[in-house]
This record gives structure tokens, C-alpha cells and sequence, in this order.
């Protein structure tokens, strides 16, 4: 029992005798970098330092600008956003408030009331005017709709034609 004992000191004290070497050599690299330095003068370091600052100063002023850019950017966004908010509000208020004259009078009907494609109303104006012969570009013109939407709104009613 006392060889295991014996084993086993011998053991921690070369353990600790490697990390005493470890730790000398560790002792030794950072005398060494501290010879290094040993060589300039303060008035280097200090122009390195003054450099390292300088170059912090211009870094820190170029993020205060892009910083500031966004900011404008996005108060900016902000705005327009909520002008369209408003908008939307306002339209979602003259939708809910219902049409004013009936669908069948379409004479009486306003360009700005058709600005919705998908409207029931605009969409069998569309219809009523093509089958009476007028064109695409016409259509387009007289309903306020891009040419794309007119047509694919006949093509939609070409696809799916009424039930008699």
C-alpha cells in the first residue's frame, strides 16, 4: 500500500514539475515581447497611440453619418407609410360607406370610382364595352385600368363564361 502512495506522489510531482516548466516558458515568451518595446522610445508609442486615435475618431464620425443617413432614411419610410395608411383608411371608409348611385348606371359613374380592377362594377363595365366593340387600348383609356388588366379580364370571362 505504501509503493501505491509513493506511485502516487511521484506522479502529482511530475505534474507539477511540468507545469512549473510550462509556466517558465510561458514567463520567458512575455519577457521577451516586453523586450520588444524596450527599443522605442514613448514618443513612438505615443505617435502610435495618437495614430490609433485619429483613426477611431474618423471610424466613429463615419458610423455617426450613416447612422444619421438612416435615420432620415427610415423617419422618411415612416412618413410615407403613414401618408399611405391614411389613404387606405379613406378608402377603406368609402368602401364600407357602399355605392352611392346604382351598378346599372354607369354613365353617371365617375373615372376615379373604377380604379379597382377586381370591382364587380369595373369588371362588367369592361365586358359591356368590349362587347360593344371597342378596343383594348380604348377600354383601358375610358375605365382609368392598365391595358394588362383589361385584358386579362376578358380572358377571364372568355375562361369562364356566365350561367345562363
Amino acid at each position: 500500500m505504501e509503493a501505491s502512495y509513493l506511485r502516487l506522489w511521484l506522479a502529482v510531482q511530475i505534474l507539477l514539475e511540468g507545469a512549473l516548466v510550462g509556466l517558465m516558458i510561458v514567463f520567458l515568451l512575455r519577457l521577451r515581447r516586453l523586450d520588444r518595446f524596450r527599443g522605442r522610445t514613448p514618443a513612438d508609442l505615443e505617435a502610435r497611440f495618437a495614430h490609433f486615435i485619429t483613426q477611431a475618431q474618423t471610424l466613429s464620425e463615419q458610423l455617426t453619418r450613416n447612422l444619421e443617413e438612416k435615420k432620415e432614411l427610415s423617419v422618411g419610410l415612416l412618413l410615407n407609410l403613414e401618408r399611405k395608411i391614411q389613404e387606405m383608411n379613406r378608402l377603406l371608409g368609402k368602401t364600407e360607406q357602399g355605392p352611392a348611385i346604382p351598378p346599372q348606371d354607369w354613365s353617371a359613374r365617375s373615372a376615379p370610382d373604377m380604379e379597382n380592377p377586381s370591382a364587380p362594377e369595373t369588371r362588367a363595365l369592361v365586358l359591356k364595352l368590349a362587347a360593344g366593340g371597342m378596343g383594348v387600348a380604348e377600354i383601358a383609356r375610358k375605365v382609368r385600368l392598365h391595358r394588362g388588366e383589361v385584358e386579362l379580364i376578358l380572358q377571364l370571362e372568355q375562361q369562364n363564361p356566365p350561367a345562363p
